[in-house]
């Protein structure tokens, strides 16, 4: 999943964005109900399987070259094997250089709801040089892409308000939740899980240990399968690490906050962005102060009148933006144009992430956050995480 401090004041804007914290507890009850189950039953650490995967030539977005494209059958529960069965979609992307090494790089998407196999691309040109003797292994992990995703309707162009108000709307998180009971057993799908099908995927396909690549909650992954399996790994790389004991959205207020004043800080030593906005941080108080007041509304392209922007969603907005340096470098200039009245570059910009087209697993993104990290947060914790 992708919240600030005022100048001069001892109060913190994350204040508006730490409405998360309280937001994403209360909407997780159906999914800690369900997911507090997980916790006693966890797969056998050998991971022994015969479970056999046919690879056959496929074509995936944006890979010049062929791939090889299969799935493992598993049960969806490992203590109940003839139970109900889940496929992992798994992709093979071979060594440009012929005869590929045993150790292929694997990688870890974050989240947690993202596919591996739908962003192929970008690790393709990410490890020109690497891949020249080893295959890029593609798993995704259970309940994303085409591995059994767990796929939620949580936001609609014909209801921005929504949007504009909710990080996660809570009638839509309960309606997500009483779907995906019907076809799947939300206890299963946590990281032990995933760890086990990769496991299974390495002995299926005669790999040796594995080069692990994960950044934010693929670091997760990667400590979780090091743990679990370490003689299969060859090497980890970890960026944006999500240490196992962090239980999100927890550190989030405090880590935004120091974001965002880097961002103040970065502008202010730039002479052209120092320039254009030399008063960016005054600017940000009033944008806030404004938001609080709840006088902010907006239009939307395709529908009549105005609805209200909420401060908590555009705090949290500003906090995915401030994930990487090529999103965070617009904030300045939509601050500006939100003192200035001109509210539409931060409205669109949340509609548009906002997209029920989005490929991101909900249903995952819930059932792991709330079985391995809200479900261990107390209103003690909140309350120093937020002030």
């Amino acid at each position: 999943m992708r919240r600030t401090r005022e100048p001069g004041s001892s109060r913190r804007w994350t204040t508006g964005l730490l409405l998360l914290l309280p937001l994403t507890a209360a909407i997780s009850i159906q999914f800690v109900s369900v997911a507090n189950a997980a916790i006693g039953g966890r797969p056998p650490r050998s991971a022994e399987s015969s479970a056999a995967i046919q690879l056959s030539s496929c074509k995936l977005s944006g890979v010049p070259q062929p791939a090889r494209c299969g799935v493992l059958v598993v049960p969806e529960n490992p203590s109940r094997p003839a139970g109900r069965q889940l496929k992992i979609g798994v992709a093979v992307i071979p060594a440009t250089g012929g005869k590929s090494r045993p150790d292929p790089i694997v990688i870890l998407m974050g989240g947690p709801g993202e596919d591996a196999i739908g962003a192929a691309e970008i690790y393709v040109k990410q490890f020109t040089t690497l891949r020249q003797d080893r295959d890029i292994l593609l798993v995704d992990q259970r309940g994303t892409g085409r591995s059994g995703a767990l796929n939620c309707a949580l936001f609609s162009a014909q209801e921005a308000a929504v949007s504009l108000r909710d990080v996660f709307p809570p009638a839509a998180v309960e309606k997500c939740e009483q779907n995906l009971r019907v076809r799947a057993d939300l206890t299963q799908y946590t990281y032990d899980r995933f760890a086990n099908d990769l496991e299974q995927v390495r002995q299926a396909l005669g790999y040796g240990p594995l080069n692990l690549f994960g950044g934010s909650y693929g670091t997760r992954a990667a400590q979780v399968y090091l743990r679990m399996y370490p003689k299969s790994v060859r090497t980890v790389y970890m960026g944006s690490v999500v240490p196992l004991d962090a239980a999100s959205p927890l550190p989030f207020a405090k880590t935004g906050q120091a974001a965002l004043e880097k961002m103040f800080d970065a502008c202010a030593g730039d002479s052209a962005c120092n320039a254009a906005f030399p008063k960016l941080r005054e600017e940000f108080r009033q944008m806030s102060a404004r938001l609080s007041s709840g006088s902010v509304r907006v239009t939307v392209l395709g529908q009549t009148g105005t609805v209200p922007l909420d401060r908590g969603r555009v705090a949290e907005w500003f906090r995915s933006k401030l994930y990487r340096p090529r999103s965070s470098t617009a904030l300045p200039w939509m601050i500006h144009r939100a003192f200035l009245g001109d509210w539409s570059p931060i409205s669109e910009g949340v509609l548009v992430d906002d997209s029920d087209e989005s490929p991101f697993s909900f249903g995952l993104f819930f059932a792991i956050t709330c079985s391995e990290d809200v479900r261990f947060i107390r209103e003690a914790d909140v309350a120093a995480e937020t002030q």
